[in-house]
């Protein structure tokens, strides 16, 4: 009997993870436990099954969104302009990848940077993180908020009030898009329960207190004027009746005006911040804003990305993920290619990891299953379809393409490392269909 279950075990693993992947985390550990209890002579079969159970554990992670999110997976995006607030005419940039047939979708709100008296957002950080993040199957949306004139940079009053005049625009952006679930059948097809709030210098002030701040925590004089002067937390930009709650916020370059808005119990939140550690626009620790604008030096304090690390790392804040540019100043990544790169595949991978990927499928997913054979393979994977006009492209467990080819049912993975792959076929119709494939 022994000898029988040692022969099955190496195999059960890889019909578990084809037939049932949602159900592989459960089903290989109960593997390990029976040939544990077989004998001590079959080490180094244990050790094989449970090499087998990490490679399996990491794959059920990165496959749980059929390969979305992580890579970029679409070629094409485009881009539609609407209004979001009537009440200031305010529009929205939004970026979707052309193809995409997913109806449950995270969204990405972006706000640009200019110190609150400039910027747009087409422009061109907006516009690259835009393209980038829809490629990955995100909705992308880059909005315009209202501006304060740089006679308000002189007095810390009216500094306070343009700053919450755009954090009352970003607000009723969130909100905008839920109502268009409620109210016009989700036409930009997302999770309303998935909305993240980034930006980009100001755009980063805007998500970090869109996520964080409360209204039982708007207790210094100069705050409570400037809400006061919009209605309150929620602002006066429109779209009343909607949540404005995100699930995270990833601040580029961007600060608090209080760590402690940062609170335990809100762990369940998202934070992503990227900074430089010698930026004097928008401070890494806390302090002055724009000290290299001499003339200016009465504006309220902000607490940058260091403070916000070392805030959330002494209340054992988790969800909070902090990337240092050491020896850089304001927003690098608007000047290196490398380092935007950089900031990228970090921002990337860490908002990936926080997705709720098992309430992004849909049944769509289900019935658009790519069939290929022979699967396991140790040389070529074939494919069932109509027409040849296609591409074909294969992911590692990283998110990272592998392969690509056009008009063809048949790719040779025969140079590739053994493990576990997704390939994803894009049809004339630009629609996407997905597989996982083993190489032996």
């Amino acid at each position: 009997m022994g000898f029988f279950l040692c022969s099955i075990l190496p195999i059960l693993p890889l019909y578990a993870f084809l037939k049932f992947p949602d159900y592989s985390l459960i089903v290989l550990p109960l593997l390990l436990i029976m040939v544990n209890s077989l004998s001590m002579k079959k080490v180094r079969l244990q050790k094989s099954i449970l090499v087998l159970f990490v490679f399996f554990a990491t794959l059920s992670i990165s496959a749980q969104c059929d390969g979305r999110y992580q890579g970029e997976l679409f070629e094409e995006v485009s881009v539609t302009t609407v209004k979001y607030s009537s009440v200031h005419n305010l529009k929205v940039d939004i970026y979707q990848a052309l193809g995409d047939t997913n109806t449950n979708r995270p969204l990405l709100i972006l706000a640009h940077g200019g110190v609150f008296i400039a910027g747009e957002r087409a422009n061109p950080t907006m516009v690259t993180l835009g393209n980038t993040f829809a490629k990955r199957g995100y909705v992308v949306a880059s909005i315009s908020y209202r501006l304060m004139s740089v006679l308000d940079l002189i007095s810390s009053q009216s500094a306070t009030n343009g700053v919450v005049r755009a954090l009352s625009d970003g607000r009723a952006a969130v909100r905008y898009f839920r109502k268009t679930v409620a109210e016009e059948g989700n036409p930009y097809a997302i999770d309303e329960n998935q909305i993240y709030f980034g930006g980009n210098s100001a755009g980063g002030v805007i998500a970090t207190h869109a996520a964080f701040l409360q209204e039982d925590e708007i207790i210094e004089p100069d705050l409570i004027e400037a809400f006061n002067a919009v209605g309150g937390i929620e602002g006066d930009s429109g779209n009343d009746g909607y949540s404005s709650e995100v699930k995270g916020a990833i601040s580029l370059a961007g600060a608090l005006a209080e760590v402690n808005f940062i609170t335990l119990e809100e762990n369940d939140k998202l934070l992503i911040s990227c900074h430089g550690e010698d930026d004097f626009t928008v401070p890494f620790s806390c302090g002055q804003p724009l000290l290299s604008a001499s003339f200016i030096s009465i504006l309220p304090e902000l607490c940058g990305g260091g403070a916000m690390s070392e805030h959330t790392e002494a209340i054992g804040f988790t969800n909070h993920h902090h990337l240092n540019f050491e020896n850089q100043g304001h927003v690098p990544w608007d000047i290196y290619p490398s380092i935007e790169a950089e900031m990228i595949a970090f921002v990337s991978t860490n908002l990936y990891n926080s997705l709720a990927c098992e309430n992004l499928h849909t049944a769509l997913d289900e019935s658009t299953e790519l069939k290929v054979f022979p699967n396991p393979t140790s040389s070529s994977i074939r494919f069932s379809i109509e027409n040849q006009k296609n591409k074909v492209i294969l992911y590692n467990t990283n998110g990272t393409e592998v392969v690509r080819q056009e008009n063809t049912n048949e790719i040779n993975v025969e140079h590739l490392p053994k493990g576990f792959y997704t390939v994803q076929l894009i049809d004339d119709k630009q629609k996407s269909t997905f597989a996982k494939v083993v190489k032996l």
